[in-house]
Order: C-alpha cells, then structure tokens, then sequence
C-alpha cells in the first residue's frame, strides 16, 4: 500500500460525524473544486446507485466527461471513482490524494467518508469532467456529497433504514433526504408514497424548483422489475437536463441506458453447474423488492448465502428472505459490523429451515459450492457481494490457468 493509501486508510477510524463544516473548510483550501463543473446528485434509500450509473451512462454515451461517485466499492477501491465508465486511473488516485493530505494540513482533518467525497471532487476536476453524478452516502442534509449545487436531484425510493443517524419515522427521513433540493435543482423522484411526495414537493417549491414525479418505467439490461423505475428516473432527468446538456437526445439516452453495467446488482453467475444470483440488498425495503426476482427467477430447492450489517433491521430482512430457502448459510462479511453468523443461523432454525454459520466469507462460498443445491442467492450486504465477486472472480480465472 502506497504512502498516500496508507494515510486514506488511516482515517477509516475516524467513523461518522454528521455536519459539513470540514467539508467547507477543506474544500476552501482547495479552491471548491466541487464548483468545475455541473453536479446531478442521487439521494433515497434503495437504487441509488443503479439509477447514478445509468445516468452517468447516459451522458457519458451524449459526449460529456462523466464522473461518477457511489460507495461503497465492490473489490476495488478505485470503483468508487469512475470517470466515462471506467474506474480511476491509480496515479489520478494517488495525486488527488497527495492534494487532499495537503489541504488536510491546513485546515482540518476529515473523516473517512469525507475523505473520500473530497477525493471525488478533486479527481474529477483534474480530470477535466464536466459532468458529475453523485450518490449520496446517508441521508442528505448533512451528507459530505450537500456541499454542490446541483442541476437535479434524483430521490429514488424512500424507507426506514439508518434510523440512529436519520431519524425514526419516514417522515424525518424524508426531511433528511430532501436536504440535497436547492435553489435552481429539478426534482424528480419515483416515491410512491403520498407524504413523502409532499414532502419533497414542498421542499422544491420553497425555491420554486420544477418538481415531477416519474410513474413510468423504463426497459433496462439491469435484472430486476424494480429497475424499471430507477432507469425511468434516470432517462427523464436526462430529457429534462437538454436545455442545459444540449449534446444530450433521445438517441443518446437510448443507447446510453443498454450499455449500463452495474456489478453486484442482481448480477448472475452462472459456475459449476449452478445459477448464482448476488445482490448488495441491505435493509428491509430491497428485501420486498427482490423477493419477487426470486420467486420468478430461482427455483426450488433454494440455498441462500447471507450476511448482514448488525445495524439494520435484521428480522425485518430475514422475515422475507429466510422462508423462500431451503437452507441458509450465515457468514459475516465485515466485522466487527457484521451481525453475528450463529445468531443469524440461529434465527433461520426458529423457521425450520436447515441452516449452517462459516463467519469467513470465504468458507460460506465453498461450503454453499459443495452442497446440492444448483440455484443459489447471495445477499444481505454490499460487503458480501463484493466478497461473492471477489470469489467467483478468482475461482474462474483459476479454472483459466488450469486449462492453460
């Protein structure tokens, strides 16, 4: 690990401190870097990052230089930072590191989040790009990415999630993420539920911003019925972004919504005689979304690799997933967050359903790819689908060497 890698990492016990005073006054010290070119920002609580990087797809397909920004990463760090589709250079990395290490210095040390936000508008600048979307982390008001003026506020689909930190009703939630609407922003959001739409409308209508709300859907190469409406949101806001994004038309919104990829959604792995589906689902609201993916798209008998973060709403999410396998396998893919493997297969045992703890990720994978189960889903954690393709990565290039 380089030096400047060392000091990023070094920050990552620094943990999570709402407010966006160090961002300002990094971002001072280094000239608002944030300012060099147009910012689209994505906040709710599921598809944030699939509607980000199809929007991102779109312009980047319209001719502009795109950066996008989501977290957390999958295998690679560098997948945080991607600039036209393709995840930072590592020199780009190391100097917008070395720049922040020095704007550290002279004004405040910034948290790990922050860190990485900071990084983002510091690479796309020196990049050239003239068009960034950015994913919020949480929330929004107080989120390190509410330091922009965005041309649009995409606000995808709203739930109880981070409730230590957001609050405990939608309604607070909603007063959170609806933060991101400034002055000057189109709103579009695919919420469904009555009060939290008027709870964004009346943000944007405070600034006499447009607001709409996007009730179609769209086709997507992204697997998934819910996708629908996040590339919905994402191709309108492109049509409604022309007037300023002018290389932006319906040709490039088209082509720029197929060549979309987005790992660790829904992604299928098809290895050693099985179908695998890995999926970052988090919180109770993915779970009710992908339960009917599952339902249509694997089936029985079914075998479940799960892992999940000890803050989230544990027997919420396996209230839905557990009673749809035939048996889970319990892992902990980032400790010491990760809620406990026993006490996960303990909770799939209260429902009858065969189940086995391997806290080390790895050990879930092989002991999932011994048994007799052809059809398999892994989930519960961004962490784990990033782990799942690390492994499935590594299995298949092994195979590779060996037939050399």
């Amino acid at each position: 690990m380089s030096e400047h890698l060392a000091w990023l990492d070094s920050l990552q016990g620094s943990g999570i401190r709402p407010g966006l005073s160090r961002m300002r006054a990094v971002l001072r010290a280094l000239r608002q870097p944030q300012r060099a070119y147009h910012s689209i920002i994505v906040a709710g609580t599921n598809g944030k990052g699939s509607t980000a990087a199809t929007l991102a797809s779109i312009l980047t397909t319209s001719g502009y230089k795109t950066g996008l920004y989501t977290s957390p990463h999958l295998v690679d760090i560098r997948e945080r930072w991607m600039i036209n589709r393709e995840k930072i250079e590592a020199p780009l990395l190391e100097h917008s590191i070395a720049l922040l290490r020095r704007a550290s210095e002279k004004s405040i040390t910034p948290t790990y989040f922050e860190a990485l936000t900071l990084i983002a508008f510091i690479a796309f600048r020196e990049a050239g790009c003239e068009v960034v979307v950015l994913e919020v982390g949480m929330g929004g008001r107080l989120d390190a990415t509410n330091v922009v003026r965005p041309l649009a506020a995409l606000i995808t689909p709203i739930g109880i999630d981070h409730t230590e930190f957001l609050g405990t009703t939608l309604r607070k939630i909603t007063a959170e993420k609806a933060g991101v609407i400034h002055r000057g922003t189109i709103v579009l959001t695919t919420n469904r539920e009555p009060a939290v739409i008027a709870w964004l409308q009346r943000r944007a209508q405070k600034f006499g911003n447009r607001f709409l709300v996007v009730n179609e859907e769209h086709a997507t190469p992204l697997a998934g019925d819910f996708q629908r409406q996040n590339v919905a949101l994402a191709a309108r806001a492109a049509q409604e972004l022309r007037p300023v994004l002018e290389r932006i038309t319906p040709q490039t919104i088209e082509r720029g919504v197929v060549e979309t990829r987005w790992r660790g959604r829904l992604e299928r792995i098809d290895y050693a005689n099985k179908t695998i589906w890995i999926d970052g689902l988090h919180n109770a609201h993915a779970a009710a979304a992908i339960a009917p993916f599952i339902e249509k798209n694997l089936p029985r008998p079914r075998l479940l690799v799960f892992g999940i973060m000890r803050d989230k709403a544990i027997d919420a999410v396996a209230s839905t997933l557990f009673p749809m396998f035939d048996c889970v396998i319990t892992t902990e893919p980032y400790p010491p967050r990760a809620a406990n493997a026993a006490a996960l297969a303990a909770i799939a045992r209260t429902m009858n359903i065969e189940s086995k703890a391997h806290p080390q990720p790895m050990r879930a994978f092989d002991a999932a790819m011994r048994s007799s189960h052809r059809n398999m889903f892994i989930g519960g954690s961004l962490y784990l689908a990033g782990a799942a393709i690390e492994y499935f990565d590594a299995q298949r290039q092994s195979g590779r060497q060996k037939q050399d």
